[in-house]
């Protein structure tokens, strides 16, 4: 395991327990944290953009409301989309019917998959797939962007979907090369109850309510911060190669970063049974600005409703 690979995947045990309640309800969406390599519990996530191609005509499943669909454009781009998890293998068919080395399986609740299945892939082409996201104006479902064209030889695309001790639904997306063994099932670990002492500042009723903080520099941002008597610690970002969304902390320093330095976004310390505010504002940021919000994996506006 490399240094970056340590750094990063430290925090899939926080992230677990910061989307244990949105997955549930998917309604009140929180910063996520991916460690690199897999995309864990995405509950929400950017909208993809449809491109203005030829598509292949639709292919659905099930009866009445389809359970799954595959639509293919005239320059390799796939979108996946899939209503009913328990139609996963329908999905999965299809795909593979189109040529596109994916899998798709579905895992009952307090169930997973025993791994491993097969070999990680840790260099990830940029934009091979975007985050799992809820379909735009459903309340179930899943959507999936992939581009055929970035797939290496030897390699599979492996999507795990399924229920989760909450009720909700919960999804992982992993890049395999060589075989891969088929979903044999197993009993998941019962999840460990982790409470972070901080949570996301810049929606009602927090520290920073009405402000927004993403994607403005430190200049911009530090000193509405200090205008509301409040103090600050940076958290240094640590990005997976590409940016596709998700992030480790490489440090927490009181020590100010350059101005020009990009916040993604804020969260409030709390301490006590009560999740009192202490007054100390984390902002995230890294010193390039990049392309989408590592935090949520795009906009901001596509994971909380503005006004939120």
């Amino acid at each position: 395991m490399t240094t970056s690979e340590r750094r990063l995947a430290g925090f899939e045990e926080r992230q677990l327990a910061e989307l244990k309640e949105h997955i549930a309800a998917r309604s009140t969406p929180v910063p996520v944290r991916r460690p690199r390599g897999r995309l864990f519990l995405a509950a929400a996530a950017v909208a993809a953009g449809v491109c203005a191609a030829v598509a292949i005509p639709a292919v659905f499943g099930g009866g009445g409301e389809s359970a799954y669909a595959v639509t293919r454009d005239a320059n390799g781009v796939v979108y996946a989309e899939l209503r009913d998890s328990r139609d996963a293998a329908g999905l999965s068919d299809q795909l593979r019917r189109l040529g596109i080395p994916a899998i798709v399986d579905y895992v009952p609740e307090g169930k997973m998959c025993r791994e491993p299945r097969g070999k990680h892939v840790e260099d990830i082409p940029r934009d091979l797939y975007h985050v799992p996201e809820s379909i735009p104006g459903e309340k179930h479902g899943w959507r999936m962007r992939i581009d055929t064209r970035l797939f290496k030889p030897g390699q599979t695309f492996v999507w795990t979907i399924g229920k989760n001790n909450t009720g909700g639904t919960s999804t992982s997306t992993i890049l395999m090369e060589g075989p891969v063994g088929p979903c044999e099932l197993v009993d998941a670990p019962e999840p460990k109850e982790i409470h972070p002492p901080y949570r996301l500042a810049t929606t009602k009723g927090r520290s920073l309510a009405g402000y927004r903080v993403d994607e403005k520099t430190v200049g911009e941002v530090v000193p509405e911060i200090e205008k509301r008597g409040l103090k600050v610690v940076y958290v240094i970002m640590a990005l997976p190669p590409g940016n596709p969304g998700g992030y480790g902390e490489l440090r927490v320093q009181k020590t100010p970063v350059g101005e020009d330095w990009t916040v993604w976004e804020a969260e409030e310390v709390i301490e006590g049974p009560k999740d009192t505010p202490t007054g100390v504002i984390r902002l995230l940021v890294t010193k390039e600005h990049h392309d989408r919000n590592p935090v949520y994996g795009g906009p901001r506006d596509a994971v909380i409703p503005e006004g939120s």
